[in-house]
Formats: structure tokens, C-alpha cells, sequence
């Protein structure tokens, strides 16, 4: 399948993509989530949850942060002296935040007003991803959503775990996503608890993936591909969650506020990466859940400097992106040249200890071919 990593280096792309295939290779079921999810339907509730509470690795403190990728790249990219990019994100924003949710329930979908209405007063938007075989799903919010600048995702088939047991499962299901994608106008998708095969979506008919993670140690298919950035995939762009999801925070882990969002954020600001979420409207079910991220949501519109985008427009931004080109003068000073010269910026990538900075350069505008 095609590759490609946001910085045109062949060593720094080598790099990202072994991590790419080492999180493929390690997104396995285990023996243990294989029974788990054949017996699944027989289990209640209030036994999964326990389940899910107590199956839990191991982890450091600082688990959400893992710089390892991150120095490895910079050992790559320290090969070339100097570096021009086209600035990961348009206008030269400091980060980019995505907001997505997974909506696994019927009693999920009967949240999403309360938690869309809180994002609204904040100036937000985001994407819902729904399940179209597993609850009527309400086709008059779904318009309205759209309406109001919401976006609609696909999230798997029925939600029963069973969607990557085998290629031939996908395969037989494969028919009914794509015509769920097309019934509800959606672009992107994201798979049922986050299991994954970058090669198998390659059968869907959309724009882009929120199945990978850059770091996650507490999903039953473990990895993380390492990036805090989109990258391509076959023909798909690939965007990975970078923040914690809510049920591991605090169904799973039982935390009281916001510190780990925080963090994170501040690691992926400082690198400009992607901050993208993945909540859930069944679990952004109490007063005290759904102000927690309301305060989340407060800190980051107070924050400033980002790029607040649906995930469909990232993707859309990055095909952009992964299409133009930079083209030198006599002088050494570089231009844009394709569909991102309107909005892109050319950056000089500097390294420190704590990883990547970009410099945007001033830009230089250049006529536009005929």
C-alpha cells in the first residue's frame, strides 16, 4: 500500500511506516477478547464493565506520553542540516483539534443533543459516529446535526467485536458499511473498539480512518502507531485518536478531572501535532463526566492558536497538503506550488530535546498555473 509521513525525508518516512506495520502486526485479538466477544451477548452489562475495569495492563505513570517515535524521528530528520516543509497545518496553526465521538448505544444517541448543544456555545463542532446495525438510528437529529455543521461518521457494523475476527467476516460485512456510508452522506469511519487492518479498510468507500492511535496500552488490540500526526494509507488518510479516550479516563481508571488531557494537549501543542478526542455520549452520561469536558473544551477555546477542524476536513486539508509541493528560487527561499498554496505555510523544521518545532517562513505567493 502507499505511505506517506508529512516530512519528505526517506529516512523519517521509513521510520513512520515500520511503525505502521508493527501496530498491524500487533492488532491481534488475543485468545482471551476472542471468547470474550463470542460470549459478549450473554454477559451483563454491569459484568462487562467489571471486566473492562480489571482487565488492565500494567502502565507507567506517564502512559498517555510516549516520546519514543518522537526521538527516533528527530535522530532521522538530524541527518539533514536543514529541512523545508509546508507547515502541518493551514495557516501555519499552532495545533490542530479534532472532535469525534462513538455512539454505541441507543441510549448514546438520545445524548448527543446535550453534548452537541455544549459545543456549540463554545464555538465547537464535531463528528458522531454511529452504528447502523445495532439501534434505529434517528434520521431526523441526523439532518439536523448535518444542519447545524455536525458531521456523520460510520462506526463499524453492529458493534459486537466480531467485525475483524476474520478478513472474511469484514469482507461480508464490508457491503453493508459502504452502503451505510453512502445512506448517511459519510466520509469517514472509525471501527468498533478501535480494532483495525489498514489493508482490510481499504474496501471502504471513504475518505478516511479514526481506527489508530498513537498510543493506547488499554485496548484489547494493543500498538499505537507513534505519529500525532495524520499520515496516508493505501487510499485512505489515517487519523489517529491522540487523546485518552473518556471511558478509559474515567470509567476504567476512575479519574476525577482533567490532568491527562492537559498534559497531553501541552505535548501536542509543543509539537504541533493533532489533538484528536474520542468521546462517547453513553459515558458523557452524568453531570459530572459531562463538565469535566466541558472544562476540557473551555481550556482549549481559551488556549488559542489551534485549527479547529472535522475530522473530514483534516483529511481533506492533508490530501491537499500531500499534493503541493515546494519549489526554490536562485535565492534558496521556497514557494507552494498545488492545492494548498492558498493556505499553506513554508516552515523550516528545527529540533530540540523535546522535539519538533516548526518556523514558518514568510510567504511568498507565486502564480498559480494555468
Amino acid at each position: 500500500m502507499k505511505f506517506s509521513f508529512f516530512i519528505k525525508n526517506a529516512d523519517a518516512e521509513e521510520l513512520a511506516k515500520e511503525h505502521v506495520q508493527q501496530d498491524a502486526c500487533q492488532a491481534r485479538l488475543s485468545r482471551k477478547y476472542r471468547a470474550y466477544y463470542q460470549l459478549r451477548p450473554l454477559v451483563p452489562l454491569a459484568a462487562r464493565r467489571w471486566m473492562q475495569k480489571y482487565w488492565q495492563p500494567d502502565v507507567k505513570k506517564d502512559w498517555y506520553i510516549d516520546d519514543s517515535f518522537m526521538r527516533k524521528m528527530i535522530d532521522c530528520v538530524q541527518r539533514d542540516n536543514k529541512i523545508t516543509i509546508i507547515h502541518p497545518w493551514p495557516n501555519g496553526a499552532q495545533f490542530a483539534f479534532v472532535l469525534t465521538h462513538d455512539v454505541e448505544t441507543s441510549e448514546g444517541l438520545q445524548n448527543i443533543e446535550k453534548i452537541a448543544k455544549l459545543e456549540e456555545d463554545l464555538g465547537f463542532r464535531s463528528s458522531w459516529n454511529i452504528v447502523p446495525h445495532k439501534y434505529k438510528i434517528d434520521v431526523g437529529l441526523i439532518a439536523d446535526l448535518k444542519s447545524r455543521g455536525f458531521e456523520i461518521g460510520i462506526h463499524g457494523y453492529n458493534h459486537d467485536g466480531k467485525l475483524f475476527l476474520s478478513k472474511n467476516t469484514f469482507h461480508q460485512r464490508a457491503g453493508a458499511i459502504n452502503a451505510a456510508v453512502r445512506e448517511y452522506q459519510a466520509v469517514g469511519f472509525r471501527a468498533p473498539m478501535v480494532h483495525r487492518s489498514l489493508e482490510w479498510l481499504q474496501q471502504l468507500d471513504i475518505q478516511y480512518d479514526a481506527s489508530c492511535f498513537d498510543i493506547d496500552p488499554f485496548q484489547p488490540m494493543p500498538g499505537g502507531v507513534g505519529s500525532i500526526w495524520p499520515f496516508v494509507c493505501g487510499k485512505l488518510v489515517e487519523l489517529p485518536y491522540t487523546l485518552p479516550q473518556d471511558h478509559t479516563l474515567f470509567i476504567a481508571l476512575g479519574e476525577r478531572d482533567c490532568r491527562i488531557w492537559k498534559d497531553k494537549l501541552d505535548y501536542i501543542a509543543s509539537n504541533s501535532g493533532m489533538a484528536l478526542m474520542l468521546t462517547h455520549p453513553d459515558y458523557l452520561n452524568t453531570d459530572r463526566y459531562l463538565d469535566l469536558y466541558r472544562q476540557f473544551l473551555l481550556e482549549v477555546h481559551q488556549m488559542g492558536g489551534y485549527w479547529h477542524a472535522l475530522p473530514s476536513e483534516v483529511a481533506q486539508w492533508w490530501r491537499r497538503r500531500e499534493e503541493s509541493h515546494l519549489i526554490a528560487d536562485a535565492a534558496g527561499d521556497h514557494s507552494i506550488q498545488g492545492p494548498a498554496q492558498k493556505d499553506g505555510v513554508t516552515c523550516n523544521l528545527e529540533l530540540s530535546d523535546s522535539g519538533f518545532h516548526f518556523r514558518p517562513q514568510p510567504k511568498m505567493l507565486i502564480e498559480e498555473s494555468p
